[in-house]
């Protein structure tokens, strides 16, 4: 008798359990949804800039025509000399770009306020250092450059000492050559500071 109560509980137990099983499973259908999700991404790098600006310029030299230093690498500048330099930026970019460049002439104290060399970015219309930095600057500001291309558009910058001017140039170019051989040596320094950035 005990046994078959026993086996009877199991029944039952087995049966209530059943129907649990079976109501949590309406349950939980009932409160079912739909669903549907995707995992979305991008990625980028950084745009390239990897503009290269040469380090060092050489308009002047250690011998022209007729002129001659006395030694080598030693470079020098005498009436009738004259010379000239491109300057590029090579590299590649891609953002649109634009060059420019800030030009500064300086002469030693020994030139007081003489200052006879002249500039060109033709090599035909020649121009005081004032007037030459805004010319190059106007010849520049109508370059940009677009995307992946180069600087194609180098602008070349020409100088001169000219042999003769007036008499009066003529005795304060004497007296320049004269402070050299006395080892007093006028000097003059161009600097170019040559900018690449970006625009918008």
């Amino acid at each position: 008798m005990k046994e078959k109560t026993q086996k009877n509980r199991r029944s039952l137990l087995l049966v209530v359990l059943a129907l649990l099983v079976a109501i949590s499973g309406v349950l939980v259908g009932s409160l079912a949804k739909y669903v549907t999700s995707r995992v979305l991404s991008d990625q980028a790098v950084v745009a390239k800039f990897g503009l290269n600006i040469p380090e060092t310029i050489n308009l002047f030299a250690d011998s022209y025509t007729n002129v001659k230093a006395d030694e080598d690498g030693k470079k020098i500048i005498a009436p009738g000399t004259e010379g000239q330099y491109k300057f590029e930026v090579s590299g590649t970019s891609e953002v649109a770009y634009q060059v420019s460049a800030d030009v500064s002439i300086a002469y030693s104290d020994e030139w007081e306020d003489y200052a006879p060399l002249q500039f060109s970015l033709d090599g035909d219309n020649w121009l005081d250092a004032a007037a030459f930095q805004t010319a190059l600057s106007e010849a520049l500001a109508s370059e940009i450059m677009t995307p992946n291309s180069s600087y194609t558009g180098a602008q070349t910058i020409h100088w001169r000492w000219p042999f003769y001017l007036s008499d009066s140039k003529d005795v304060q170019d004497t007296d320049m050559g004269a402070a050299a051989a006395a080892g007093n040596a006028p000097s003059v320094v161009v600097e170019i500071e040559v900018t690449a950035a970006q625009i918008d």
